[in-house]
């Protein structure tokens, strides 16, 4: 009778789109944007007077540039006073009195401005340079909206940075978590192929020889080739074919191993050491502590965008006796979940006798 042991996926966040990331980068051009954003304005007030009064006066459109100091002032009073005084640390009455009491105060100066321009010959301020509770609404209303656009802008951008600063730790959190579980596997690893060179000079053999040369090419991947995020398939496979070699050498008659491959492997590139894990997990609890003879089975499969990768041994007295497996599987679970978010799936079954992990990745 076969239980799961493990089924393992970890949704996988969206990244915001790269454009409007960096267009949040803003601060070290921050002028820049700060100025483009009031010259827009400031057309778009133009373009309101020529549509809708037809005014054709460049001297009416000088003076209406003088109000934009008023306007600046309302907002970054807004966005850099009012905003982090109050409204960030939840005083949202003290806000709520001190933004209308700065919007009036700023329709005021609006008008008493107006009122200037109007008295030293401009009339066409005229018509809206009274100083009452009419004018003071209408100009109010008009300023409100501006400050209600221009802290929206600001905070949005705010946002976005916040965002992408939490992506950004997130990532290096990410980087520091996975070369540590790499740090982790590889003095493991050693240990182990070590222990099997310890027993073949103890017995005096002749294989010793290939066995150092073939321990030689396993440290060269583990220390020159893994640091690499990809590597060929055929490379990782070749590494799989000298570890499975020392073990045979270790074990003897008693070991049978079958290695079958299908597909483009030469196409394929990997993450190094993921699949290295499945197998040392297969010798530690499968043979290890198992006297009979044992065989272990393996399969390899490139289909379509997808590898498949299929790991079954024997149980060992100690697994039977209820042991569960060590960081080996732990770890590669941590790893894939680091690497392919949701994109993998990993299913490990155990029935009476047998010990089956399954791996499904995306390769390009």
């Amino acid at each position: 009778m076969l239980r799961t042991i493990s089924n393992k996926t970890v949704p996988l966040h969206g990244a915001i789109d790269e454009s409007i990331v960096k267009f949040g980068r803003y601060p070290h051009h921050k002028w820049f944007y700060h100025v483009l954003f009031w010259i827009i304005y400031y057309l778009f007030i133009c373009l309101v007077f020529y549509t809708a009064f037809d005014i054709h006066d460049l001297g009416f459109y000088t003076r209406v540039f003088a109000f934009m100091p008023i306007s600046a002032a309302l907002v970054y009073f807004n966005v850099y006073i009012l905003i982090p005084a109050f409204f960030r640390r939840r005083k949202y009455l003290y806000y709520t009195l001190s933004l209308p009491l700065a919007i009036l105060m700023a329709a005021l100066a609006d008008q008493l401005l107006k009122k200037f321009f109007a008295q030293h010959g401009s009339p066409m301020f005229a018509y809206s340079s009274g100083i009452d509770v009419k004018s003071l609404f209408s100009e109010s209303v008009s300023l409100f909206y501006l400050t209600g656009f221009a802290t929206s802008v600001k905070l949005s951008l705010d946002w976005i940075q916040n965002q992408q600063l939490m992506k950004d730790r997130e990532k290096h959190y990410l980087e520091t978590e996975l070369n540590f579980l790499k740090s982790q596997i590889q003095p493991h690893f050693f240990f182990n192929t070590l222990n099997n060179l310890y027993s073949l000079t103890l017995k005096k053999s002749d294989q010793a020889p290939d066995v150092v040369l073939k321990l030689s090419a396993l440290m060269s991947y583990m220390l020159y080739e893994s640091n690499a995020p990809k590597v060929p398939l055929s490379k990782e496979i070749s590494y799989l074919q000298n570890y499975l070699d020392l073990e045979k050498l270790r074990f003897g008659q008693r070991l049978d191993i079958s290695f079958d491959m299908e597909g483009p492997i030469e196409e394929v590139i990997i993450p190094p050491m993921i699949l290295i894990l499945f197998i040392e997990n297969s010798f530690k609890h499968g043979v290890k502590n198992n006297v009979h003879k044992i065989r272990i089975e393996i399969d390899l499969k490139v289909a379509g965008d997808s590898l498949f990768f299929k790991v079954k041994n024997p149980l060992g007295e100690r697994i039977l006796q209820g042991t569960t497996t060590g960081i080996g599987l732990k770890n590669a679970a941590r790893r894939l979940e680091l690497l392919y978010g949701n994109q993998y799936q990993l299913d490990c079954s155990q029935s009476e006798h047998d010990f089956v992990a399954s791996l499904k990745i995306p390769v390009c």
